[in-house]
């Protein structure tokens, strides 16, 4: 399905934290990618960006889509942690707390893992707290789509990474940060590179992420299984081992 190509995660751009209407989408922008040497080292953990968007094929369905394992190097593999519990949380009321959770997890090791995929459902605990709950019988297998259940399709695997960031102008503005690679810090700028105090220039700017992928966990579903009364949801994503 096409919502769950690589073309249409990237133009999204990057959403961290969306609440979106089903005519409609507000939107808070934001990304992260290997911040610290503690994250670096658990890329598994990492949650680049979270996506919320109308099917472009089914107008009754939304689709939901999170980021995480960070700067993998074009050609190269990496696989979803098998330690680590993958959530959308949904609010539907509007408290801000989560009303229904989307689980994935993955058994296995390498481009052999297997997919199970539990929700929407209501969660057995809320906040910082997570549980899993019971997956779906039907599983999928690694950059493979597949039908947990009626209605839903779910695709797990390496798409591009479709966050825009132009690094090397961001680290002349904002000196002294670490790089998402080594996790050095960059020195602070010098009379010879004094800082600068915009970004570039519409056209000009350098694309620090082309040619890198990450890892997409991507469910579309019917917008009437997140339940929501007034037509509005709130969505996050988490990682918990």
């Amino acid at each position: 399905m096409k919502s769950l190509t690589k073309r249409s995660l990237a133009l999204m751009g990057g959403a961290l934290i969306v609440t979106a209407g089903w005519l409609g989408v507000r939107q808070a922008r934001g990304s992260d990618h290997a911040d610290t040497p503690q994250i670096a080292a658990a890329p598994g953990t990492d949650l680049t960006d979270v996506f919320v968007f109308p099917s472009p094929t089914n107008s009754n369905n939304v689709v939901l889509a999170m980021c995480v394992s960070p700067l993998i190097p074009s050609g190269g593999t990496r696989a979803f942690d098998p330690d680590v519990l993958y959530q959308f949380k949904i609010d539907n009321t509007g408290d801000n707390v989560e009303d229904l959770v989307i689980q994935a997890r993955f058994e296995g090791v390498g481009t052999d893992q297997k997919v199970f995929i539990s929700g929407p459902v209501v969660p057995p605990r809320t906040g910082t707290m997570s549980e899993a709950t019971t997956p779906y019988a039907t599983s999928g297998v690694f950059n493979g789509t597949f039908t947990p259940t009626s209605g839903m399709q779910v695709f797990a695997g390496v798409r591009e990474d479709p966050f825009f960031f132009d690094l090397e102008q961001f680290f002349t503005i904002l000196p002294d940060r670490a790089t998402p690679i080594t996790g050095t810090a960059v020195p602070l700028a010098d009379a010879n590179k004094p800082k600068a105090t915009t970004w570039r220039a519409a056209g000009s700017a350098k694309d620090f992420l082309a040619g890198y992928n990450v890892l997409s966990i991507v469910v579309e579903l019917p917008k009437s299984a997140l339940k929501s009364s007034s037509g509005k949801i709130a969505v996050w994503c988490t990682t918990s081992k």
